[in-house]
């Protein structure tokens, strides 16, 4: 497989962003307590807390400079980019991640990838990080549903999937696995200390005492070894499995019945990270995996109800009690249900301090909306046609950071010796400390082409300024201050340009403006089933076809039974016998269904359609009055959901109906209430009229960053994940007049169609 070089967006005090998310203190306090938690974990001494199933606590949050080596090792590359990019990382100074204290003594340097090093990971870090590596890693990993390159440092086992999973293996005596592949820096990292980050799911405690129990018996093979006189490796003195963001009874089992829990070099704790801000205005609860296969396909949706209630009240913690919550959909009905059902089991009537009056008075969030994403299936299978959309559409953006050929960021220079050295691929993070990023990332596909030409004339006539031989002393010291904005402004620019060439040429084709089509016409209620049929015999790439099919289902309330027959039968014929797995699991969470009867062609989304106004075809992209900018003229079900909301579903009662679940709205009352009791409560206002209570703006002010700053913070809450589609159009709506929110975005997982079908399969 090529090397990987990384191209950091470097954050200085020259280019940082002006303009603070919808929440500041909620971000700023989940990144600070996040942070030291992970590096007092990090501090601990190797021979520290045996105690199995022992809950860790941060003790000092003030990093120390440990002397033993330590690996990392991450349950997939999300996990890595959240707990080391987004949380050791310094808030405020990415670029200056994990670097040394002044007077640090100088440690064997590390061998570190280019894909770390754009973690920010450094030689000589104060917490003896020697390396990371991927536990499980999907080789099935683009969003075509295309198999790529096995990585280096695992062994290949047989996926759920239609690729395989790569599982870490530390061990060097390969003889246990028949076609395990061990990583070379295991043998010299020197690392005495190995701490798993992982879910608390089977799939990963089964990995993870499967790495443990190879790591022992490498060492113990090498150790008696008698023609091995010495050994550029360090014993590993302790094995610390860490689950996110807590420890349940199925882990403790398999835990046990693995053998691990007797184990005197193994500790495993429990971790409270469970929020991880990915931008001001997004925050993911760790990217959990298998959402709605658990919720809808499995049917045990318990873990992750009390995962997401327990982060909203995390959430509330810092923010106070939110006063009044809606959730749509069955999941979103029971992590409300939870939710209160943790307030309640909290609250102490004899402790004055188990409600806090400041808090209940005043909290900072004045509303929660809790959407389950089987509200709005339609919405991850249409192609966004946004900058940011796309680039996650073409080249998929994993926790913000995308990978891409290093060629397209960097064109090779005419030198062949260069051009021979350069390695394939680089990772490059999109967040919002690169200013121009955050400028550009919500434009419409027809409209960020010409930004960036603007931005580009706007520097040279900036730089053609300095040019000027008139200038004095004053001028020119003050130019050179600003050199540093230039360059950085520069390097976003030109990095942007080339992605936007690709972007552009990539929509330009004519099998991407054939999607859109057929997505537009399966939308309208149009039946595309001979398309789909030519799709198949051309070998279209399996997940955009799986895509288009269940749109077409959704859209349609299902698909002709004789059809869906056939469909069925080429699908498994072409792509393999393992995607009726696939299809079955499509089947269980209503994404696919045949229509028994032939006269029966009505379906509940025509009658969203009309009432919720989804389509409107006369959007102007460059100028958008709506949100269905973001794909050209449909707006997505859920942001209709949070807009109707506003105005009340007094006249919308037949839409409310036609989604899955209830559409709840209770108040949380001091002292709590039971779930059952809050929900009996009728309330009159809509959230619209809710939000003028609490501030004094109007939709008549001119200034729209005023406006903007004294609106009331709305919570919105995705179970199952949230697609930068979605994420796009509460941004416009937040910056709208009319709109009487600034709203902040939590969310499971960030998705599209892709990843979303792959989770299910």
């Amino acid at each position: 497989m090529a090397p990987i070089v990384t191209q950091k967006v470097p954050s200085t005090s020259h280019n940082q962003k002006k303009t603070e998310g919808p929440l500041p203190s909620l971000v700023s306090t989940l990144r600070s307590d996040n942070r030291d938690q992970l590096v007092s974990l990090l501090s601990m001494d190797p021979l520290a807390n045996v105690l199995t199933f022992e809950e860790f606590k941060t003790e000092s949050p003030t990093p120390v400079l440990v002397s033993h080596k330590t690996r990392l090792v991450f349950a997939n590359e999300s996990l890595r980019s959240l707990l080391v990019y987004h949380t050791l990382a310094d808030a405020e100074n990415k670029s200056a991640l994990l670097k040394p204290k002044a007077k640090t003594p100088r440690r064997i340097q590390s061998i570190f990838t280019p894909e770390e090093e754009s973690l920010g990971l450094s030689p000589n870090n104060p917490f003896g990080i020697v390396g990371t590596r991927i536990l499980l890693q999907n080789t099935l990993s683009n969003n075509d549903g295309n198999e790529e390159n096995v990585v280096p440092g695992s062994f290949t086992v047989p996926g759920t999937g239609h690729g395989t999973e790569t599982i870490y293996n530390p061990q060097r005596n390969t003889s246990m696995f028949s076609s395990s592949v061990h990583d070379v820096r295991d043998e010299t990292d020197g690392a005495s200390v190995v701490i798993y980050f992982i879910y608390p799911t089977p799939k990963y405690i089964k990995a993870v005492s499967k790495a443990i129990q190879s790591a022992s018996y490498s060492q113990k093979s090498v150790s008696n070894n008698p023609f091995e006189t010495h050994s550029t490796s360090t014993r590993i003195i302790k094995h610390r499995i860490v689950l996110l963001p807590r420890i349940n009874a199925l882990s403790k089992r398999i835990l046990t019945d693995e053998n691990i829990t007797k184990r005197k070099d193994v500790s495993v704790h429990a971790l409270d990270i469970n929020l991880i801000p990915i931008e001001d205005d997004v925050i993911t609860c760790l990217e959990m995996e298998n959402t709605m296969e658990d919720c809808y396909v499995n049917r045990t949706p318990s873990e992750h109800v009390t995962h997401v209630a327990q982060s909203l009240r995390k959430i509330q913690d810092v923010c106070g009690t939110i006063p009044r919550v809606q959730s749509y959909g069955n999941v979103g009905e029971m992590v409300l249900d939870r939710m209160m059902s943790l307030r309640l089991e909290e609250y102490d009537p004899y402790d004055p301090e188990s409600e806090e009056d400041g808090q209940e008075s005043n909290p900072e969030v004045k509303a929660a909306i809790i959407l389950d994403r089987a509200v709005d299936l339609v919405t991850p299978m249409i192609t966004p046609l946004t900058y940011e959309g796309l680039l996650d559409d073409l080249l998929k953006i994993d926790a913000g950071i995308i990978k891409i050929e290093t060629d397209i960021i960097s064109p090779p220079d005419e030198d062949v010796s260069d051009h021979l050295n350069r390695p394939k691929y680089m990772h490059l993070p999109l967040n919002d400390l690169d200013t121009l990023y955050v400028e550009v990332r919500d434009l419409h596909v027809e409209k960020f082409g010409s930004f960036l030409q603007e931005q580009a004339k706007a520097l040279k006539e900036s730089h053609a300024n300095f040019s000027d031989k008139n200038k004095d002393l004053t001028e020119i010291h003050q130019f050179v201050k600003q050199i540093p904005i230039f360059t950085q402004n520069l390097k976003s620019l030109t990095n942007h340009i080339h992605l936007a060439e690709l972007v552009k040429s990539n929509t330009e084709q004519s099998e991407f403006r054939q999607r859109w089509q057929t997505e537009r016409s399966m939308v309208e209620s149009e039946t595309c089933y001979d398309t789909l049929e030519d799709l198949i015999a051309s070998r279209y790439p399996p997940l955009r076809l799986l895509r288009l099919l269940c749109l077409q289902s959704i859209t349609g309330g299902g698909i002709k039974a004789g059809r869906y027959e056939y469909l069925k039968r080429e699908i498994i014929q072409t792509y393999g016998y393992e995607y009726l797995f696939t299809l079955q699991n499509l089947e269980k969470m209503d994404l696919l269904k045949k229509r028994e009867s032939m006269w029966d062609t009505s379906s509940a989304f025509s009658t969203l359609r009309k009432d919720l106004a989804l389509i409107q075809p006369d959007i102007d992209p460059s100028d958008p009055d709506d949100i269905s900018y973001v794909s050209s003229g449909y707006a997505p079900i859920s942001i209709r959901i949070i807009q109707t909301a506003m105005k009340g579903w007094s006249d919308k009662e037949e839409a409310l109906r036609l989604l899955p679940g209830r559409g709840i709205d209770i108040l949380q009352r001091s002292p709590p209430e039971a779930f059952p009791t809050a929900a009996k409560h009728k309330i009159a206002t809509s959230l619209g009229t809710w939000a003028l209570q609490f501030s004094s703006f109007t939709t008549s002010s001119t200034n729209d960053d005023a406006c903007v700053a004294d609106k009331p913070v709305l919570l919105v809450y995705f179970v199952g994940g949230l697609t930068y589609a979605e994420i796009a159009s509460i941004r416009f709506l937040s910056k709208k007049q009319s709109f009487p929110f600034k709203v902040i975005m939590c969310t499971t997982k960030v998705v599209n169609g892709s990843t979303f079908l792959q989770s299910l399969q």
